[in-house]
């Protein structure tokens, strides 16, 4: 099995669904959970602050991992040049590769991958791909071949738009790898005494058909429920089933909670609805162990892959979904489940709505929901399928076994992994053929030092000699503890021990300022700053 080559930014909520349960942070998390399945004993590669290295071994070792995570603090590069590759959990920002070329563009790849592509951010950010500072050895990961799709527009509406308002004519061309999100396939698995058992605890009788919904729940950002229900109390009406619909997930407030359970009791008051807390993980599992059918009808531009009809053909549950975004790639149409098409209207005419966005006018919640309630689900097929899957429980059977073989061959996060081990494997071959490049400045981030340079009186004359003040210098350990100059004493960008170094070496024989900065490599920063701290504080002085 290949090693890992690359390393992960662990920040943030970017891993862990303790804080916000969506679909970026759920597959973060079980990204992590299969790191530790593929590498299980391996070496695992860490790139952020200090103080993630003790949250990602954590989490590592909660999910089986027992072998050594090598963790590189976010001031360095040296892991992330040895593997090739850095991974961060979302779109890439410009500052990762602006900070990347500081030591040289050809240093190791970027590589981010999309989730939502209907924010303003999220949107910039893929679109700037395009634009120096990334290189061609830079991905993006598209999760479906949708988002890839809004990907490639974004980024030649953004490259028309600069070639004519710039004359610019040289852009990137970052590599857009269409890779699904992975699942951890042993964790949805079932078998028939845990469906019994879990149907027994959620009171589902032998002759209830249960179409299980999971997620959040919410009619404005993740699907309109409308076209379930009326398609649900079709069906019963038709069939003469006991038709169950349980959702499973989390209210984001009263508000949206009374809303729903009003729609229940408008367009389906034959069909029995139960709501099960997504925070209480034990009966959450209950309903996915339970359920005959699970349905997504997603209708919202924030959706861009979609986990949970994959996490459903895991546990060998037949799909019910709309034909939309990466349901199109993940659900086969009358193998795994069925895909319900879904009408859109023309081009022009949302123009208002994303303005409304763009200025303000509108929140990101009224811009996707205003965009949803103009997407519709088609109700006549829809109901269609209901009906067929609620009198064939041998079409269930089929359309679920058929799901789970492709769940457990496809998308399993140690496969997936696989695909990005062979695509950074892609990218290096690139980085190797460009020529080497030197550090590249950061236009907007220069040294405060230089871009501030006007401010003061004067600039510091590095051949003044330097002065001590032997009374001060020997309380010197008195001064590295005081609060006003004690805050910027930092292991890397100015060390205690630089200071006292600087310290002691004026006090040992009268030198410049030249002399007194200058490292094994030449002048450095790290001592001219440790020489002004002990300027700034009275410990030294320039001699007349």
């Amino acid at each position: 099995m290949s090693m890992m080559n690359f390393a992960i930014y662990f920040a943030g909520d970017g891993y862990s669904t303790d804080k916000k349960i969506m679909g970026r942070q759920s597959a973060g998390k079980a990204l992590i959970k299969g790191v530790a399945r593929r590498w299980k004993t391996d070496a695992v590669y860490g790139y952020g602050q200090r103080a993630a290295a003790h949250v990602m071994i954590e989490q590592l070792k909660g999910d089986g991992y027992a072998g050594s995570l090598h963790w590189q603090d976010s001031t360095g590069r040296r892991i992330l040049a040895e593997r090739g590759a850095l991974y961060m959990p979302g779109p890439l920002p410009q500052d990762s590769a602006h900070g990347r070329n500081l030591v040289g563009s050809t240093a190791y790849s970027l590589v981010g991958v999309t989730h939502t592509l209907s924010s303003a951010n999220a949107m910039r950010q893929v679109a700037e791909v395009a634009l120096p500072p990334f290189k061609p050895w830079d991905a993006l990961i598209c999760t479906s071949s949708a988002a890839l799709s809004v990907v490639t527009k974004l980024q030649d509406e953004l490259k028309t738009w600069h070639a004519d308002n710039t004359g610019a004519t040289r852009f990137n061309s970052p590599a857009l790898p269409v890779i699904p999100l992975g699942i951890n396939v042993p964790d949805f698995e079932r078998n028939d005494t845990q469906r019994i058992a879990a149907r027994q605890t959620l009171g589902l009788g032998a002759d209830e058909i249960a179409f299980l919904f999971a997620g959040r729940i919410t009619f404005h950002g993740k699907a309109s429920p409308v076209a379930c229900y009326q398609a649900l109390e079709a069906a019963c009406q038709r069939t003469g089933k006991a038709l169950v619909c349980i959702e499973a997930g989390i209210y984001p407030n009263a508000g949206v909670q009374n809303a729903v359970e009003e729609a229940q009791r408008f367009f389906a008051p034959s069909v029995r609805f139960q709501h099960v807390d997504g925070n209480d993980s034990g009966l959450y599992d209950k309903a996915w162990k339970a359920a005959d059918v699970f349905v997504s009808l997603s209708d919202n531009i924030q959706e861009t892959f979609g986990l949970t009809p994959v996490e459903a053909m895991a546990a060998g549950i037949p799909v019910l979904v709309s034909d939309w975004d990466g349901y199109k790639d993940t659900v086969r149409d009358g193998v795994d489940g069925y895909r319900v098409p879904v009408t859109l209207p023309a081009a022009g005419s949302g123009t208002d709505l994303a303005m409304n966005y763009a200025l303000g006018r509108d929140n990101y919640d009224y811009y996707i929901g205003r965009v949803s309630m103009a997407t519709v689900v088609d109700l006549p097929a829809l109901t269609d399928r209901v009906v067929a899957l609620a009198e064939s429980s041998d079409l269930r059977e089929t359309l679920g076994a058929a799901g789970q073989k492709r769940a457990r061959e496809i998308y399993d996060w140690p496969i997936i992994l696989g695909r990005y081990v062979e695509m950074i494997d892609g990218l290096g071959e690139l980085r190797k053929a460009a020529a080497s490049t030197a550090p590249l400045p950061w236009p907007t981030r220069p040294d405060p030092f230089e871009l501030f340079s006007h401010y003061p009186s004067q600039v510091l004359d590095e051949s003044r000699i330097v002065a001590v003040h032997l009374q001060r210098a020997e309380a010197i350990e008195t001064f590295l503890e005081l609060g006003v100059a004690r805050y910027v004493i930092d292991p890397v960008t100015l060390p205690r021990d630089t200071i006292v170094e600087v310290l002691r070496q004026a006090a040992a024989t009268p030198s410049t300022i030249a002399a007194l900065v200058r490292g094994t490599q030449g002048a450095s920063p790290t001592r001219m700053r440790a020489f002004m701290w002990l300027y700034k504080l009275g410990l030294v002085s320039l001699v007349p």
